[in-house]
């Protein structure tokens, strides 16, 4: 059966006094305290992870010298692009230029 649309509404309100709005600052205060010292712990966490990837590449990059500079790499790209580009007579960077936005972004630097 179903149930009738009420005819009315009551409104319940609850009112503190001064002295349950005293008892309540405490734990209001804790509450933001808590809030900030999670935001902070946050904050330093990511710096942490960005501090400790960074030693990463570096302690690699000096110790195997496994990463290369990344103005070499693009330069050694750039080369590679023209060596091909002039064994295809000039089609590669047309392909290149049709297939992307990022290749046109390249091929005007080279």
């Amino acid at each position: 059966m179903p149930k009738a649309k009420p005819t009315h509404v009551i409104v319940h309100r609850i009112e503190l006094q001064e002295k349950e709005r005293e008892l309540l600052e405490p734990i209001i205060k804790a509450k933001e305290v808590e809030q900030y010292g999670k935001t902070a712990a946050t904050v330093a966490a990511a710096g942490a992870l960005g501090v400790g990837a960074y030693v990463a590449w570096w302690a690699t990059d000096a110790v195997f010298g496994w990463m290369d500079k990344a103005g070499d790499k693009i330069e050694a790209l750039k080369q590679r692009i023209k060596e091909v580009d002039e064994q295809t007579d000039g089609q590669a960077s047309k392909l290149i230029k049709s297939g992307s936005p990022l290749g046109r972004i390249v091929m005007t630097f080279l």
